[in-house]
């Protein structure tokens, strides 16, 4: 046994030739790990745009969506409306034709009377059907049926009745009568529960359509109603909110897309871009009642005409039982109209329902038909005369719109460049650095530098080779060369050698792995704070372009109050409503 020799020589030729090919190897594989380790930088980056990209995608998407299904409900709504409520419809069409036909001369009074009769069964509760039959009685002087048909129009809707025939009257020339229907009209209202057909009598005295006389009614009613109405503050602050609803409606959408890097930085950048979206309203109200301001409203020549519009606006009104549907088409078309941005949609819906809320007080009304004339059904002359009339209460929401979005303005805010913010901060586990708008630039640049040198340095000093390495596979190698050794004492020895050899062997070639990143780091240090610092600097630029299109917008104020200041209407609005 003791001659035995175990030649190891081919053995050793063996692991001399695996050293040699693995350290080949290791070479190859460090030669590319820049290039690897740049690749997964650049594919982290990839990674946070497509992300940034789908975000983007269904968001839109969402929108998208939210536009096409209101579409769909609008063009439904609109459907059943007309289906439940187009019997009105043809109505409606017949009143102000037969006060024609009865101007030409050319439809028989039995044509009239049958037309209207047929109507009248088939809209069993509806107001206008009798004063159709009455006007056609009226025509054939059959007095009995005329006061019969009356007094079913007004058991009906006395509003709407009474304010019918002072119209039909007035277009007759027959001004004694209409000036006491419409005497009978004003009595029977509730000046804080006025109902949609109020808004003719606005238009009607805007155009001074029942005469002195008249217009003198209208006035002494109308002041004695305002008068007291705004003795209550509750009423007073409703018409401010309704305008400030009115301006905030009007903001633009801000284009973030002009704020990549401040919109990546900032956390409290939607705060920032509601700020500017909030001052962008004032230039939009400006050029929209400037417009209104600037209209030229001429009276008709014909006054046949003009009560022929008014009468038509009072008659084509949808009644109370359609507004629920009304309502929802409103929504959906807000939807549509802001781009499927359900918050803004609903901001915009609930300033247009006030229009069609079943009562109003008569300054609410007068400001309705300032702001949604179109809702009221009204001209823009009314409008205009409206807006007058409360021009203290659109001055004060301006007021009170500017100084609400000022106080919530941000001065500075705080920049985070996160763990993410690049390929490069991915890489080397960059922790999250908080900086302030606040600071000077130098400072700022100052902190990113720092923090990158603490990070690559904590980066390197893991990295570098430590004698404490050779602790895990010596101990492993001395464990195969014991266990070897107690079966034979040779085979044990050579086994010590070679583990000797072996850890050796890989010990260096972990050190030149960790050599070559921790030059590739060294090397990243520089471009990895310049990265950083660019982003930076970029997102303070955007900053900065941010603030001054927020002053530009909210130096718009001053233009806006000068408009209020200048109204053309205040006078005569203030002398037909005091």
């Amino acid at each position: 046994m003791n001659d035995m020799r175990i030649d190891f020589g081919p053995v050793m030729r063996e692991i001399n030739s695996m050293h040699t090919d693995l350290a080949r190897a290791m070479d190859s594989v460090h030669s590319e790990v820049g290039a690897v380790r740049s690749d997964v930088s650049l594919n982290n980056q990839q990674l946070q745009e497509l992300r940034n990209e789908f975000d983007a995608f269904v968001h839109t998407a969402t929108r998208v969506a939210a536009v096409q299904q209101s579409e769909t409900k609008v063009v439904g709504l609109k459907a059943q409306l007309d289906r439940e409520f187009g019997h009105y419809n043809l109505v409606r069409r017949t009143s102000v034709g037969t006060l024609q036909a009865f101007d030409s001369g050319v439809v028989s009074n039995h044509t009239v009377t049958s037309v209207s009769e047929e109507l009248m069964i088939q809209t069993p509760r509806y107001w206008l059907a009798p004063a159709l039959v009455a006007m056609a009685s009226w025509s054939r002087d059959d007095k009995d049926i005329t006061e019969k048909a009356v007094q079913e129009a007004f058991s009906r809707d006395k509003g709407k009745a009474s304010l019918f025939f002072a119209l039909v009257l007035r277009r007759q020339g027959r001004l004694a009568a209409s000036v006491r229907w419409l005497r009978h009209y004003l009595t029977s209202l509730d000046p804080t529960a006025l109902t949609r057909e109020f808004a003719v009598i606005l238009e009607a005295a805007s155009y001074d359509a029942f005469g002195p006389s008249g217009q003198q009614i209208i006035s002494e009613f109308m002041a004695r109603w305002v008068s007291e109405l705004r003795t209550r503050e509750s009423v007073v602050e409703e018409q401010i909110q309704s305008w400030s609803g009115e301006i905030g409606v009007q903001r633009r959408k801000l284009d973030t897309d002009q704020y990549p890097s401040l919109a990546k930085l900032a956390p409290r950048f939607s705060d920032f871009q509601q700020q500017i979206e909030l001052a962008s309203a004032l230039p939009e109200v400006v050029v929209k009642y400037e417009a209104i301001k600037d209209h030229d409203a001429s009276m008709p020549i014909v006054l046949e005409d003009l009560l022929d519009d008014i009468l038509d606006r009072l008659v084509t009104e949808y009644d109370e039982e359609e507004l629920p549907l009304k309502r929802d088409v409103v929504y959906h078309e807000s939807v549509i109209e802001e781009g499927g941005d359900v918050d803004r949609a609903r901001a915009r819906a609930d300033e247009l329902q006030k229009a069609l809320e079943d009562t109003n007080d008569v300054v609410t009304l007068q400001t309705i038909a300032a702001i949604t004339p179109e809702h009221l059904g009204v001209s823009t002359q009314t409008q205009r005369i409206a807006i007058g009339v409360g021009a203290s209460d659109f001055r004060s929401a301006v007021n009170r719109y500017t100084t609400s979005y000022r106080s919530n303005a941000i001065h500075e805010l705080e920049l985070v460049l996160g763990p993410d913010h690049s390929g490069m901060a991915s890489t080397y586990n960059f922790p999250s650095t908080t900086l302030n708008s606040a600071w000077d630039e130098a400072q700022g640049i100052s902190v990113i530098e720092s923090t990158w040198k603490t990070t690559l340095d904590a980066y390197i000093d893991r990295l570098r080779f430590k004698a404490t390495w050779y602790v895990k596979p010596g101990l492993i190698a001395l464990g195969i060369a014991l266990v070897l050794f107690m079966i034979d004492q040779w085979a044990g020895s050579a086994a010590l050698a070679l583990g000797a050899v072996a850890v050796v062997a890989l010990g260096y070639l972990e050190q030149r792995k960790r050599d070559t990143a921790i030059a590739q780091a060294e090397a990243a240090r520089d471009k990895a704070a310049a990265d950083s610092v660019l982003l930076y600097r970029d997102a303070l630029a955007e900053l900065v372009d941010g603030r001054i299109l927020y002053a530009e917008l909210d130096q718009q104020e001053d233009d806006l109050l000068t408009l209020i200041d200048t109204w053309p209407t205040i006078d005569h609005s203030q002398e037909v409503s005091a």
